[in-house]
């Protein structure tokens, strides 16, 4: 009989020509399938590749780091938990972790050496990135067909499962005998250098915080150094983004500690840190406006001071974020400027006080009003302006701020060269969002205001001239009486009646001018009942909108009682549709579960029925095998090979065990291997019942508390017991 080669037809990636036509990346490739062809485990698993490559570039599309969740804390020093969350790994893959939080206890010796297969103990003195990692453990063994009668049938592992993992990753930075925030203070040195040594060595991996140890226990925890958001890739000010995350991390700590010792707010950024940001909080104990002094800078930073909008605060800090970070130790001279950021009405109020000259000069229309700069110089040396021109402007804006909100920002070159900053009343405002509710009517009090001080200059001017014509009637009226006693005692008749009309022309100034007085003291009034308005326009206009909503609420309330039923009525329709949805849903899970217990006890009568023709498992299927495959530790192995003995030659027994150990999760394992055998010595038929047991449960029944509950009676020790209850934590 002749022998039949066959040779599978290829298609190169040349054309007729020899000529290459393309350039194909086997990492992206993918089987093309047609009828009548032969299949190879190669050509499946090459679908799996590419599949795999093409939702990685999907997830670089997206940007590296942390979506939500995946917070780190610490408790006793040696217990580390990360809340559940998601992230996105460098390479594009997907890390989840839901539902539980992970919990690692640094102390438990003997669980890191088994999740290390025994190369370690415990973290080694130094720093060490908390990475939440990504992983696969084996989800199923079955066996191969033989490719001859003569060949043995050896498992294979069926599936794989992936997930993530918590790691300790060691980095190549020296752990110095310093105190915490000096530690971590130069270690944001790290990041304007690139951050090349806080990098991770796998791309599957996101980094969640840096932790220090020494002996075992972690010294702290630092969140800022290595987490990162979830970002674009080249992001422009990403060093400064991490930068201040850090630095607003390190700054609590900083407080806390100085809180704790008793000590004062007020400090030098160089006392505890060496870089910061272009722009952050300070605290408000080291600023002085009123003695225009600030501790918190160097000596030769030139720092001003200035109240901003609270609605333009994030566009002057979006303005200071591309610019470089401040190096303390480097940076011989720099320009800071303080923000006290506040609301539009208050801002409108405190910015009109501080334009303000000093002394009172006469209003004349026409006249523009002489401007001071706004920003207030806060060098520690005495202001050049006159004492107290405009403190007490400044103590009342000190005393309303809100210490939380107080930034600084670096400016740019150009803002000290020219001495014009875009922060002094030029940064405009955006126009609100359709809809939104109208703002509280400043502006309406301020021109009213104008045309009161403007009223009151022409009514001082109106005042000198009705009282220079009064004292010129005056003495008209002394001359004439003179006249009248040269002349004796009958008067002319055109004399009285200038008389009259000389005594009413003067009672008409005298009212005029107390009008005048009256109009003046209401203009002051005004002024001074400006600040208090503002106050109180938010309060009206929150009672309006309760009005308003009291209007509504009493336009719909004619059938109040009909509309709660028949809302009533729709719930309970829409509840009685998803129970029934609910049961047709549980139906059918019933019948497909009855479909796989049927499945299964078929699969076990196979099994039975070839077990019987076949020779002796116990050179098959050992545990042993299946245990190194599980990645097992040399105790784990021990104890497989210990039940492989007891159970020796019972093809059933056998069989339900590895069963068993299919179903057991392998976080399990550490308390599994050790059992089988103490059930193998019980009765090797016990096997089969806990195997049948755990089919019926349908994967409802968790093996860990099945142990600890019915352990005693299936003969488990105390140890085994206890080893159990740290598998099940």
């Amino acid at each position: 009989m002749a022998n039949i080669h066959f040779t599978p037809l290829r298609i190169g990636t040349s054309n007729a020509a020899g000529e290459r036509i393309s350039s194909v990346d086997p990492l992206l490739s993918r089987t093309n399938y047609f009828d009548g062809q032969l299949l190879k485990a190669a050509d499946l698993a090459r679908d799996q590749i590419y599949l795999d490559e093409r939702l990685l570039e999907l997830g670089q599309v997206f940007g590296a780091g942390i979506v939500r969740g995946l917070e780190p804390s610490l408790h006793s020093g040696h217990l580390l938990e990360v809340s559940p969350g998601i992230a996105i790994a460098p390479s594009g893959r997907v890390l989840q972790l839901s539902n539980t939080a992970l919990r690692i206890d640094l102390l438990d010796s003997g669980l890191i050496a088994t999740l290390n297969d025994g190369r370690f103990r415990g973290p080694a003195r130094g720093l060490h990135a908390l990475a939440l990692t990504h992983t696969q453990v084996v989800d199923g063994v079955a066996e191969a067909f033989p490719k001859d009668l003569s060949t043995a049938r050896v498992p294979h592992v069926a599936a794989w499962a992936e997930g993530v993992e918590l790691r300790l990753m060691p980095l190549p930075l020296p752990l110095p005998r310093q105190d915490e925030i000096a530690v971590r203070a130069s270690l944001a040195r790290e990041l304007l250098s690139g951050g090349e040594r806080l990098a991770l060595p796998s791309d599957d991996a996101v980094a969640l915080g840096l932790i220090a140890v020494e002996r075992g226990r972690i010294l702290w925890l630092d969140r800022g150094l290595l987490r990162r958001p979830q970002r674009p890739p080249n992001t422009p000010d990403a060093i400064q983004q991490d930068l201040a995350t850090h630095y607003q991390e390190l700054m609590q700590a900083v407080l806390a500690a100085r809180r704790s010792a008793g000590l004062r707010g007020a400090f030098a950024a160089g006392q505890y840190f060496r870089v910061l940001p272009p722009w952050g909080p300070l605290p408000q104990e080291a600023i002085d406006p009123v003695g225009g002094r600030q501790q918190f800078f160097p000596q030769d930073y030139e720092v001003a001071i200035a109240p901003v909008r609270r609605s333009e605060l994030a566009a002057v800090l979006a303005d200071s974020a591309r610019l470089a970070p401040i190096d303390l130790e480097r940076d011989a001279d720099c320009d800071v400027m303080v923000l006290v950021p506040m609301s539009d009405s208050a801002f409108a109020l405190r910015a009109r006080q501080l334009e303000a000259p000093a002394e009172f000069r006469p209003r004349a229309l026409g006249r523009l009003a002489n401007l001071d700069r706004l920003a207030l110089r806060i060098l520690p040396r005495p202001p050049i302006h006159r004492v107290d021109t405009d403190a007490d402007v400044w103590r009342a804006i000190w005393a309303e701020a809100d210490p939380a909100e107080l930034m600084y920002v670096r400016r740019p070159p150009r803002t000290a060269e020219t001495g014009v900053s875009a922060l002094v009343l030029a940064l405009g405002a955006s126009l609100p969002p359709p809809g939104s509710a109208l703002p509280p009517d400043a502006a309406a009090l301020e021109e009213r205001l104008d045309a009161a001080l403007e009223a009151v200059d022409a009514a001082a001017q109106a005042r000198t001239t009705l009282e220079n014509e009064a004292a010129r009637l005056r003495l008209h009226i002394a001359e004439l009486e003179k006249a009248l006693a040269a002349t004796g005692t009958d008067l002319p008749d055109d004399l009285l009646a200038e008389v009259e009309r000389l005594g009413l022309a003067l009672e008409t100034a005298r009212k005029e001018i107390a009008a005048l007085e009256a109009e003046d003291r209401n203009a002051a009034i005004l002024a001074n009942a400006l600040e208090a308005a503002s106050d109180r326009i938010d309060a009206l206009k929150l009672a309006l909108d309760a009005a308003n909503a009291e209007i509504e609420r009493l336009k719909t309330a004619s059938a109040p009682v009909d509309e709660t039923l028949e809302a009533r009525i729709e719930e309970l329709v829409a509840a009685l549709g998803s129970e029934r949805t609910r049961a047709a849903t549980l139906e059918q899970e019933r019948t497909a579960l009855s479909t796989r217990l049927a499945v299964a006890e078929a699969t076990i009568g196979r099994l039975e029925r070839e077990a019987a023709q076949a020779g002796d498992l116990a050179t098959q299927l050992p545990l042993a095998l299946l245990a190194q495959a599980r990645g097992a530790d040399d105790a784990g192995i021990k104890a497989a090979t210990g039940a492989d003995k007891l159970i020796g030659a019972d093809a059933r027994a056998r069989i339900a065990a590895v069963q068993i150990v299919g179903m057991a999760d392998r976080r399990l394992d550490p308390a599994l291997w050790p059992t089988l055998p103490a059930l193998a010595r019980l009765d090797p038929a016990v096997f089969v019942k806990l195997r049948d047991h755990f089919l019926a449960a349908a994967g409802q029944l968790d093996l860990a508390k099945f142990f600890l509950e019915e352990g005693p009676g299936l003969g488990l020790s105390g140890a085994l017991l206890e080893l159990w209850k740290r598998v099940l934590g």
